[in-house]
């Protein structure tokens, strides 16, 4: 298992998810803004949080997986999560979810999340070098589309249907980011 360490950022402090995020989870995942456009209920209990941390540390268990507390440099207060979900060695890619806590949206703390995760994973000390990390978004989250424009990701196109949640089939938007020290990617050659 690759060891994860904690990040810094101007703003931010990334802590390696432990057993004791359990309450941070629980405030975070529990707030009905967060997980509104997110496609996992809220969570009721902190049962529903205990789970989410195994699902976690079973991903870090098996080096598939990454997931990072945010807090704020000035005070210690956790404010969100970043995850590496699906790492995979043998293609080089990675996909990405985060979530950050209303109380601190519109403040640029998801760019230089984003920011510093990406260098992260270019550098290598994920789990070697990464060519590629992916999002998946909701249509409806406009918010996310955005930031992840900002950072300069490239909308891939829609997933259409690909979740279903509350009721529904929801459409995703797949962008991606290649890193740009790589070579670009070879043309398919149809002889």
């Amino acid at each position: 298992m690759t060891p994860i360490p904690t990040l810094d950022s101007a703003r931010l402090r990334f802590d390696p998810l432990c057993e004791s995020d359990l309450d941070t989870i629980f405030h975070l995942y529990s707030n009905p803004d967060v997980v509104r456009l997110f496609g996992q209920d809220r969570m009721t209990e902190t049962a529903h949080a205990q789970y989410w941390l195994d699902i976690q540390g079973q991903m870090r268990q098996l080096d598939l997986g990454a997931t990072w507390v945010l807090r704020l440099k000035e005070s210690g207060q956790a404010v969100g999560t970043f995850s590496f979900d699906g790492i995979n060695r043998q293609w080089h890619n990675v996909g990405i979810s985060y979530a950050l806590h209303p109380d601190y949206w519109r403040r640029g703390l998801m760019t230089e999340t984003l920011q510093t995760m990406v260098a992260f994973a270019w550098c290598g000390a994920l789990a070697g070098p990464m060519h590629r990390i992916q999002a998946l978004v909701y249509m409806e989250n406009t918010a996310s589309v955005a930031l992840l424009r900002k950072v300069g990701f490239v909308r891939e196109g829609a997933r259409l249907g690909l979740v279903f949640w509350q009721q529904r089939y929801w459409d995703l938007e797949s962008f991606c980011l290649l890193n740009p020290s790589d070579p670009p990617s070879a043309a398919f050659d149809t002889h």
